[in-house]
Order: C-alpha cells, then sequence, then structure tokens
C-alpha cells in the first residue's frame, strides 16, 4: 500500500472518530435535555458502546494489508452514522431554539468540548435550518463569553474567539459572499454594537429598537454569519449586547419589584374608599394588572419576553407620572373627627387631609409651613388610625406607622404640638416644634432621594423639577441642623441632659438624609443652595 493511501486512509478513520464522538455527545445532550426539561426519557435509543467498539476494532486493522477491506468497513460505519444523525436530527426538530437556551442555562459548567462536538454536529447537515441557525447562535456566543461567579460574562479577545471557529468552520463549503458586502455587514454591527452600549436605561434599551434590529441582521444573514472573517466578529457583539442587557435588566428588575409594591399599595387603599378612583386611574390599573400577569406568567415559566417587561414599566410609568410616589400611602380620606381632643378651626382629623390637598395644617405652629404641610399631615394620618392608646415606644412600631421610621420622641412631639400641652412659645413648645419638622422633612428627603434616582435611570422629563424640591428641602435641613444646634446647647447649658439624646437621635437622622439626598442630588446635577 502507498504512503498517500495511508494517510487519506488514517484522515477517512480520524473523521469518522470525529462523527462518532460528536454524536455521542449530542446524544448525551438530548438526554439530559428529556430528563431536566420534560422529566422524560428520550425517545430514541442508540447502541454507542457497540459502535465504539466497532470503531477500536476498525483501528486496529488500520495497518492490514487488504485495504480495500478497512475502506469498506469504513464506508458502513458512515452510512451508519448518517442514519444515527437522522435520527437525532429528527428529535432535535421537536426543541425550538428557546428550550436549548434553558437547558443551557441551567448548566453551571459549560464544558468548551461540549460545546464544540454539539456545533460540529449541527455543521455536518448541509442543510442548516433556520432552527438550526438560532441554536448555533446560542451555542457559538457561549463558546465566545468567559462565565464569571457573579451570573455575568466576559468576552473573549478576538483572536481566541478565531482560534475556536476557524476550524469548525472548516467543515463547511466557502462561503460566497462578496468583500464589499462583508464590509456593510461589520459596520451594522459596530454601529448597533455602539447604540446598546450607549443606553443607560433598559427602557431605552428595549423600546430604542437597536435590539430587534440587531436580531433582524442575524435572520438576515442566514447561513452567511458562519463566514470565517465576520462570525467573530458577531459573536464578539453577541456577548458584549448580551452583557449591557443583563447589567441594565438587573436594575431595571429591582425598579419594578419596587415601583409594583407602590401601586399595590395605591390599589389597597383604594379597595377600601373605592369613590377616590376616577375612571382613568381604573383604566390603568387594569392595564397593569394585565401587564404584571403577563410579567408574572414569563418568570414563572422561564420564558420573560423583554416586550413584556417593557409593557410592565409602561404602565407602571403611567401611574407613577399622575401620583406623587411618597404620597401613595395617603390616598385615603381623612378619618371621622374624635370629639376628645381640642381642636383648632375644626378637629385635628378633620384638617389633616391628603397631601397635596392644600389643607391648613391642624398644628397652628406649623400652618405657614408649606413645604413641610404635606408631610406633617401624612404622618397625622398614620398616628390617626394609630390611636393615642398606646405608649409612643410601642406606637412607632404600629404597621400604620412602621414605614415611616419615626422615633418614640417625635411621636410624643407630636401628640403635645396636637393637645397643645406644651404651652406656645415655651421651650417644650419650641423643642416639640423642631422634632416634628425634622421628622417630617427626612421622610421627605428620603423619597426625594429615591425619585431622583428613578426618575434618572428612566431618562424621565421631570427629574428638573424634583431636583429643585429638592434643593428647597436640602436649604430648610441647613436651618433646622442650626437649631439642634442652638437647642443641644441650651440642653447642656440648662443640665436637662434627659433631652439631649433624642435630639441627637434626631439631629444624625437628619443629617443621614440630609447627606444621602445632596450626594444624589449632586451627582444628578442638582443646583445647590449654598
Amino acid at each position: 500500500m502507498s504512503a498517500i493511501g495511508l494517510h487519506e486512509l488514517n484522515q477517512l478513520y480520524v473523521r469518522l472518530a470525529d462523527r462518532c464522538r460528536s454524536q455521542w455527545t449530542f446524544y448525551q445532550y438530548l438526554q439530559g435535555l428529556f430528563k431536566h426539561l420534560f422529566n422524560s426519557s428520550c425517545p430514541i435509543e442508540i447502541d454507542f458502546p457497540a459502535l465504539f467498539s466497532e470503531l477500536r476494532q476498525l483501528g486496529s486493522s488500520l495497518g492490514h494489508p487488504e485495504t480495500g477491506r478497512t475502506e469498506k468497513t469504513i464506508s458502513q460505519l458512515n452510512t451508519k452514522l448518517d442514519g444515527h444523525a437522522r435520527k437525532l436530527l429528527e428529535i432535535d426538530a421537536q426543541i425550538p431554539p428557546s428550550l436549548l437556551r434553558r437547558f443551557f442555562d441551567r448548566l453551571r459548567n459549560q464544558d468548551e468540548k461540549v460545546l464544540l462536538a454539539i456545533i460540529k454536529f449541527y455543521l455536518e447537515d448541509h442543510i442548516v435550518a433556520e432552527d438550526t441557525l438560532d441554536k448555533l447562535d446560542i451555542l457559538f456566543t457561549r463558546l465566545a463569553e468567559i462565565p464569571r461567579g457573579d451570573q455575568g460574562s466576559l468576552v473573549r479577545e478576538r483572536h481566541e474567539i478565531e482560534r475556536l471557529v476557524t476550524p469548525l468552520l472548516q467543515l463547511r463549503p466557502p462561503s460566497r459572499t462578496s468583500e464589499q458586502e462583508l464590509d456593510v455587514l461589520l459596520h451594522a454591527l459596530a454601529e448597533l454594537k455602539n447604540e446598546v452600549l450607549a443606553c443607560r436605561t433598559f427602557t431605552e434599551l428595549v423600546s430604542g429598537g437597536a435590539l430587534d434590529r440587531f436580531r433582524s441582521l442575524k435572520r438576515r444573514l442566514g447561513e452567511t454569519m458562519l463566514h470565517p472573517r465576520l462570525l467573530p466578529v458577531l459573536l464578539e457583539t453577541t456577548v458584549n449586547i448580551k452583557n449591557r442587557f443583563r447589567t441594565l435588566w438587573e436594575d431595571e428588575e429591582t425598579a419594578l419589584l419596587a415601583d409594583t409594591n407602590k401601586v399595590k399599595e395605591l390599589e389597597k387603599q383604594l379597595a377600601g374608599h373605592p369613590e377616590m378612583a376616577t375612571p382613568d386611574l381604573r383604566e390603568m390599573l387594569e392595564i397593569f394588572t394585565s401587564a404584571q400577569k403577563r410579567f408574572d406568567e414569563g418568570k414563572q415559566t422561564e420564558n420573560l419576553r423583554r416586550e413584556d417587561a417593557l409593557k410592565l414599566r409602561l404602565a407602571l410609568n403611567r401611574i407613577l407620572d399622575q401620583f406623587d410616589v411618597a404620597q401613595l400611602g395617603t390616598v385615603a380620606p381623612p378619618p371621622t373627627p374624635r370629639p376628645d381632643r381640642e381642636t383648632f378651626a375644626g378637629s385635628p382629623a378633620a384638617n389633616a387631609a391628603a397631601p397635596g390637598s392644600g389643607a391648613v395644617s391642624p398644628i397652628p405652629a406649623l400652618q405657614a409651613d408649606g413645604l413641610l404641610q404635606e408631610y406633617v399631615s401624612k404622618i397625622l394620618f398614620a398616628l390617626e388610625l394609630v390611636g393615642d392608646d398606646r405608649p409612643a415606644a410601642e406606637a412607632v412600631s404600629a404597621k400604620e406607622l412602621a414605614t415611616l421610621r419615626l422615633e418614640a420622641c417625635e411621636v410624643d412631639a407630636y401628640r403635645r404640638l396636637l393637645d397643645t400641652r406644651a404651652q406656645l412659645g415655651s421651650l417644650e413648645h419650641e423643642r416639640a416644634r423642631l422634632l416634628v419638622q425634622a421628622a417630617a422633612l427626612r421622610i421627605r428627603m428620603d423619597d426625594e432621594a429615591r425619585e431622583i434616582d428613578r426618575l434618572q435611570k428612566r431618562g424621565s422629563e421631570h427629574l428638573a423639577e424634583t431636583l429643585e424640591r429638592a434643593s428647597q428641602s436640602l436649604q430648610r435641613a441647613s436651618e433646622i441642623e442650626r437649631r439642634f444646634g442652638w437647642l443641644v446647647d441650651d440642653a447642656l447649658y440648662r443640665g436637662d441632659t434627659e433631652f439631649l439624646e433624642p435630639l441627637y437621635r434626631c439631629r444624625f437622622r437628619l443629617l443621614r438624609a440630609y447627606s444621602g439626598l445632596w450626594l444624589i442630588h449632586n451627582d444628578r446635577g442638582g443646583i445647590s443652595p449654598f
């Protein structure tokens, strides 16, 4: 036998062994998918151990002088593998790309050799269907990324991607795509990547259309995506876009949960007072409920679509843009006036209207304080729900007050001013008035800090006016902090040490809210009031 003949025979054997390994790996993949996703066995059975036994016998006879018999055996085994491939592809045709993606998402460790073997199996088929191209896109993308411990990934260097995919692409016939067409496609990929990376929020990314254009481009490419010059760039772009999507989605998922809870609280309040709901609000809440249902179903089935997330975001925005986030818990009407309290221009409860109503504060010393009036009313409404039969230390833990995170001394200060136990103009009165104002301002600043962050992430046009309101809060906080200093100095001078701890606690809590708002206000471009 000639040396050339022996070399060719060895090459045929190596190719045959490689086909066996890729089919065996693909068969194992199908078994795993049916077991973990369908809780059933693979619909077909193939005796690969017997096939590998035949392959080993063939390997031992490669140097046999009767080359014709060896060549015939190789041909017979290839025919057998063709039959196995048809069976495997028939089963694979029943599996949509989304299930392949879900299966590999559940794998903690993705072996590079397994990915390569499955890709080889797909590339052996001369006619690549649309679903198969989608599956190859998923597998190639996983080959081009390096998983990280935080569920994210890093994109491989271009030369590393080329090293992995070039041998695989040699299994395909040469592409007929012209160099000019390739240049146009590469330029389009670069523009799409830059557009996606420039997006600051999930809503901007999804509604901007770049993701849809990228997906459409992939579909139009068809088998052209397997061009050796194009595929590495396509994979690099895909991983970069995937990482940007994941980063923005993590922020958005947290924001969706927080905003959904706010709207749920609004629904809960309206359930007890349906007369407060306008027709427009009812319509918005119905749209929200429908969007949330689709969103939850998508998460439960691990098939959440970005369109469903966008619809939920838009439904939430429509509601939250019309209702002050800080006031969602105060939409209920005031409770019935209580006759057991001294009144000022009517009972305190009657005057504790919902924030934003423009009602006069039931506390005479705070009547002219328009900046804090809404938040004072919010606290008063919660206090009315709790009642005054419990000590202040217990009242702060009541569910009606817990979300406001008040200090016991602040609850006591409100009660003193409401019941006029503190004589107007006295030191006791000024101390209680300061604690009341500090509590209301602290809650306002915390709300404004959260709202600025939310509006900035959404790119909302309402950000500027929120920053302006926050400037007023910062200016008032500086003034109140100075008054804390005066009262602390006075308590030290008089020896009234029992007042020091409450004053210090409320002062430091105000400073913490002040510093948090100042930092985010400054970072988002707010104009300092100082």
